[in-house]
């Protein structure tokens, strides 16, 4: 055996042997008062370079060295915990509880070492946001409702449909494109009141991020974000109610253990009475929406935990009135329900786990009855799929996320009905039900090559079977850091995403008779491909970070649809679509702070979002409908006090495009007997409505607690200096002819709001 042989073999005998000593750590952080699990917790070691955070469920792992350690816990607004872990450790799950840090005004003071916003900074994953409901509670929004569908609305690089909508547009993208999911499922209707008010109550969750830079393999199925919602687990230690009064809807809350440390369940509903308050003064209004959540969580063990998850909620409007023709009805009911069934076990001490059953729907049933005439509408899309999740800490280096997950989606598209003399020209239909089948392949990985660099490569391979044709798309993924110094982060990434599914809707508006199609042999899968740069700076001592990140996206087989399309009460809609391409590019800017007397952001968009098809604007590029210059916001919230604080929204944005009407020519009439004038319009959306720009403002009274009970007041103002938004573009006639006029929606809007919990 020459000596180079000899030398190599030693070498690998020595890494292997070197490898093998070392000792894997796991367990759970959880919240000492509620048992919570806390989600993101940093979890590092003193003095060395190994560190992680807890997942969505509250687990974490560490491949340590064979030695003695002490671990640090923190997370933002608890206090620090120290754990000395040995190889005695080794093979028992650790269960770690901290406790919440005491009321003060200058938190900065606290000693920590990492706050949830640090863990953004470090980690590779780009155009990564997390929500603390803490602070969202605060933010004022219209009649005192927090919103977090209307918070995300603030963030850079989201943008609300108009004023006061649900739909978020994130980088360019549709509405259709935002994957919204409630513990592990998704919620096809986000919308309460046709927009203006979304379907989460935020007494119900705990947790919110919302992606949209390019994504780990692990999410997938929509083009331009994710906004990954949790709920809260219910309280496992002790009886606990929580709820709110507000000028639009009342809120209740109760979480309580089944069995203290090993059991616990969760119920929350809210219900507006805008139909009740109305009756009392002598005006019809016959509308209401309402909300349900639950949750429940079991220990199964050191090892296994068991959770189930449900919403209800709808919208519901009934009308009945006596006219001379005779009498009338009209009503609908539009909502969703969702069920999730997850368990989690840890196989080993670095093998995690999470396996779901979910089912979700969303429905519509419309109805109108008139004299003997009456129609009926439906539509409902139902979900049963099962996902499989598991991550692997293959060293303190090396991390894997793989899995696999399959939906079978069930179409009932515009089902009609009809009976009366409406029938001769409105026949009853049933289109045939669509099954879909939706499946996806993952495997992702986190590595570090260096104390500088990290890499996270990723792939997807995702498909969609229906109607007797398949689609199938490879999805690569990458992340790049490069580390300048601990506090200046350069990352980079690229992301191929695809959808099998469309909205098909005739209005800007969430709108009952909006519904869901999936993909067939004419309308392919949308695909986008997007490219993002960004630098991150983290000012740790004030708990401070600054993002800039910048992006590029193509996309293609959007769906359009044609000049005079008709969508309602069409079961061959999908001839009046069009698909095409287009690109949406521009950069982000973010100030953030998360803890301190003075918390909040600031963010800025740049952005430019294009489209193009051949059957429209004579197949050539023009602006989509949503593509708004600049977007400000300014977010901030001020402890005056212990018992008060103030809060401030101050919101600037260019307006939404339209494509206005520049002359007319005569042209004979179909029955050629007289002279019509035909418009005559620019290019598609040429013309930007004004800017806008509005202030809203809260203020956070705390009582003083007597015994258990804890109550808060919340008076605040939407719009506070009566800056009207254009919603729509309509002509008006004067002495110099028409007119383009803009009609705006919300003025000021005064709230009133009183929290409580005992």
């Amino acid at each position: 055996m020459n000596r180079n042989y000899f030398l190599f073999l030693l070498s690998l005998f020595s890494f292997q042997f070197a490898f093998a000593q070392t000792m894997k750590i796991s367990g759970t952080v959880s919240d000492a008062e509620s048992g919570e699990a806390i989600i993101y917790a940093s979890v590092y070691v003193n003095g060395k370079p190994y560190g992680t955070t807890t997942n969505q469920y509250g687990y974490f792992s560490l491949i340590l060295p064979n030695d003695t350690f002490q671990l640090t816990i923190s997370n933002i607004g608890y206090s620090e915990k120290l754990v000395t872990v040995s190889p005695a450790n080794f093979g028992t799950p650790l269960h770690i509880k901290i406790s919440k840090q005491a009321a003060t005004l200058n938190e900065v003071a606290v000693k920590r070492k990492r706050s949830s916003l640090e863990e953004i900074h470090k980690s590779n994953q780009m155009g990564t946001i997390k929500l603390p409901m803490k602070d969202l509670k605060n933010i004022p929004l219209i009649a005192g409702e927090s919103d977090i569908i209307k918070i995300a609305q603030l963030l850079p690089g989201v943008q609300a449909g108009g004023e006061g909508q649900a739909r978020m547009f994130v980088r360019g993208g549709d509405a259709d494109q935002n994957l919204i999911i409630l513990d592990e499922a998704v919620v096809y209707n986000i919308s309460h009141l046709l927009g203006f008010f979304s379907v989460f109550n935020s007494d119900a969750i705990k947790d919110i991020t919302l992606l949209k830079g390019p994504f780990p393999a692990n999410y997938g199925g929509r083009l331009s974000s994710v906004l990954d919602i949790r709920m809260n687990e219910g309280n496992m230690n002790k009886f606990n109610i929580a709820g709110g009064v507000g000028l639009l809807s009342s809120r209740l809350t109760v979480q309580a253990p089944l069995w203290k440390n090993k059991a616990s369940f969760m119920i929350s509903g809210r219900r507006t009475y805008v139909d009740r308050l109305f009756k009392a003064v002598d005006i019809t209004l016959p509308y209401y929406f309402y909300d349900l959540n639950a949750k429940l969580n079991v220990k199964l063990g050191a090892k296994d935990h068991l959770y189930y998850s449900s919403y209800l909620g709808d919208d519901v409007l009934k009308v009945s009135e006596s006219v001379d023709e005779g009498p009338f009805k009209f009503g609908f009911v539009l909502g969703n329900y969702t069920n999730t069934l997850r368990w989690n076990h840890t196989y080993k001490n670095n093998l995690f786990s999470n396996i779901s059953l979910i089912n979700t729907n969303f429905s519509y049933n419309i109805n109108g009855e008139f004299n003997s005439n009456a129609i009926y509408i439906s539509s409902k899309v139902n979900d049963y799929g099962v996902k499989a999740d598991f991550t692997l800490d293959h060293s303190y280096r090396t991390k894997f996320k793989f899995g696999a997950q399959a939906i079978q989606h069930v179409f009932r598209p515009n089902i009609i009905s009809t009976k009366g003399e409406i029938s001769d020209f409105l026949k009853s239909a049933k289109p045939p039900t669509l099954l879909a089948l939706e499946y996806a392949l993952y495997g992702h990985a986190d590595y570090k090559l260096s104390e500088k660099w990290e890499v996270a490569p990723g792939i997807r391979i995702s498909g969609s079977t229906v109607t007797g044709k398949n689609y199938m798309l490879l999805e690569p993924r990458l992340g790049v850091k490069y580390e300048l110094t601990k506090n200046d982060i350069f990352k980079g990434g690229y992301s191929r995403m695809g959808q099998y599914m469309h909205l098909v809707s005739s209005s800007s508006v969430a709108m009952p008779t909006d519904l869901w199609y999936p993909v067939t042999a004419k309308m392919k899968p949308q695909v986008s491909d997007q490219l993002a740069v960004g630098y991150s700076r983290m000012f740790p001592k004030i708990a401070t970070s600054i993002t800039v990140e910048s992006y590029y996206k193509w996309m293609q087989n959007l769906v359009e649809y044609k000049e005079g399309a008709n969508l309602v009460l069409n079961n061959n809609f999908e001839n009046e679509l069009l698909q095409g391409k287009g690109t949406a590019y521009g950069a982000e800017f973010l100030l953030k702070r998360d803890e301190g007397r003075l918390t909040g952001w600031i963010g800025y968009t740049l952005s430019w979002t294009n489209r193009q098809f051949d059957g429209l604007n004579e197949g050539k590029l023009f602006p989509a409908k949503y593509d708004r210059r600049h977007n400000l916001s300014i977010v901030a919230n001020y402890k005056i006090t212990k018992r008060v604080s103030l809060s401030a929204v101050w919101v600037y944005m260019s307006g939404a495009r339209f494509t206005p009407q520049v002359g007319a020519y005569p042209m004979l009439n179909s029955s050629l007997t007289g002279i019509e004038l035909m418009p005559v319009y620019t290019s598609r959306n040429a013309v930007s409505m004004s800017p806008n720009h509005r202030l809203d403002v809260n203020l956070t009274i705390k009582c003083k607690n007597k015994h258990r009970w804890k109550g808060e007041w919340q008076i605040g103002a939407y719009n506070v200096y009566n800056s009207i938004t254009p919603y729509q573009i309509y002509f008006k006639a004067d002495d110099t002819g028409k007119k383009y006029m803009q009609r705006g929606i919300f003025g000021f809007i005064p709230s009133v709001a009183y929290n409580f919990e005992f």
